[in-house]
């Protein structure tokens, strides 16, 4: 379906899911689902975002893995998200989840059971405009966990699992963050295409993913390099089509001084050396001179994130060398590395609670006389189920205020690209 606006520029209509009645079901599965992908593929989820790739491939390469040579490939799945062919992807599923589940059981699901739910999901997408229903028959809705998933399963592992076979066997680097993955060749680029064109051999999907390779590549917000010295680079990453400056906001004082400790924290992150970091330094101090701030707000910001890392004040005045940049890095991938330990704790003591919410609009004793009685039912039926004895149950205050749609929706619009249609599809 193309739509048209009044001044006739082309958009493509994408399907938002934020809290479809299948949801539940995608919430269960989609977890079971990755883990199985992930050990198949040994691809490494980056769940702090872009930036965890190139802590991960330091590391990699610390490990002595990365040789003079290596490439690095990337994978743009936009388009395949909401393209991929549903009885190709059940297809692929299903063959994945028989090499890779030698019981035939995860979490007290059959293979059988978790292909009727996947389905069931895919044959159930439906939305209304213009009083019309719609049914989305190809590819997965925006905002949806399973969706990316598929869309994965349905590329790295779909006709011919021969690329994950050699990318394993070379014990190459494999990562993915939302719709982009990118790993490491040891190899010729004709080599790699090859490999890619005998494994993805159906036609609808190779013109569905746009490939990057090379020994310089973005992913995401970052550019990734190996140079001929067989040194590993990194830097932030401008998309020339739409970034000039980093991205400031028009926020109080107090708002921009969190914004400015952010960058600057991402900076360092990002950049391997300290020549990179002055470079993003002062691209920073121009997107924020250019949307009103002072030198001196810039510059008393900067102190504060150096000071807060143990550096010297007489660091401030001139630009940092080496050796204080590569202190200041190490720490905050220190803590970084901390944040990660404690999230991911925090996410597995998730997985044994169950959060129920409290009704509204009722007293103390009833509220009392609520909680007891699902907790005695809880008991009675699931206490001492051996998958569920170990949960805890968390009560939930309900919120009596109404959500607008700027708040449902927010972080789950598509990317604009993905909403214009190509010169092709114009046609």
């Amino acid at each position: 379906m193309n739509t048209y606006t009044q001044e006739e520029i082309p958009v493509r209509p994408i399907t938002v899911c934020n809290d479809g009645p299948t949801m539940n079901i995608v919430r269960y599965i989609t977890p079971l689902l990755w883990s199985i992908f992930d050990q198949a593929t040994n691809c490494r989820r980056f769940q702090n975002g872009s930036i965890d790739v190139i802590h991960g491939i330091e590391k990699y390469a610390q490990m002595g893995h990365l040789k003079p040579g290596t490439l690095f490939v990337t994978f743009n799945m936009d388009d395949l998200t909401t393209s991929f062919l549903h009885d190709q992807t059940m297809s692929t599923l299903q063959r994945l989840l028989i090499e890779q589940l030698q019981d035939k059981t995860i979490d007290g699901l059959t293979i059988d059971i978790i292909l009727q739910l996947v389905h069931l999901v895919l044959k159930n997408q439906f939305c209304v405009y213009n009083n019309g229903l719609y049914q989305q028959i190809h590819g997965g809705a925006s905002g949806l966990p399973l969706t990316m998933l598929l869309t994965y399963v349905n590329l790295f592992y779909g006709q011919d699992s021969e690329l994950m076979k050699t990318i394993k066997e070379k014990d190459e680097f494999f990562g993915r963050y939302r719709e982009q993955a990118i790993l490491t060749w040891h190899g010729s680029k004709d080599e790699f295409c090859t490999l890619i064109k005998k494994s993805i051999h159906v036609e609808h999907t190779r013109h569905l993913v746009t490939m990057s390779i090379g020994s310089t590549v973005h992913f995401h917000d970052i550019e990734i390099s190996h140079n001929n010295n067989d040194v590993l680079e990194s830097k932030v990453y401008y998309d020339p089509n739409i970034d000039t400056l980093p991205n400031v906001s028009d926020e109080p004082m107090e708002n921009k001084s969190k914004q400015l400790y952010a960058v600057l924290y991402r900076a360092v992150r990002c950049c391997s050396n300290v020549m990179k970091f002055h470079h993003e330094r002062r691209h920073i101090q121009l997107g924020f001179l250019a949307h009103g701030s002072t030198s001196e707000f810039i510059q008393s910001g900067i102190e504060h994130f150096f000071l807060e890392f143990g550096l010297s004040k007489g660091s401030f005045s001139c630009l940092l060398n080496e050796d204080e940049y590569r202190q200041l890095r190490q720490r905050i991938i220190q803590v970084t590395e901390l944040q990660m330990e404690l999230k991911q704790k925090h996410e597995q003591q998730n997985q044994h609670t169950l959060f129920i919410s409290c009704p509204k609009s009722i007293d103390h004793k009833q509220l009392a006389d609520y909680k007891k009685r699902i907790i005695e039912w809880w008991k009675k039926y699931y206490g001492n189920e051996p998958q569920t004895k170990h949960i805890q149950i968390k009560w939930v205050e309900s919120t009596s205020k109404n959500l607008t749609n700027c708040d449902i929706l927010v972080n789950k619009r598509p990317p604009i690209h993905l909403l214009t249609l190509s010169k092709n599809e114009k046609e």
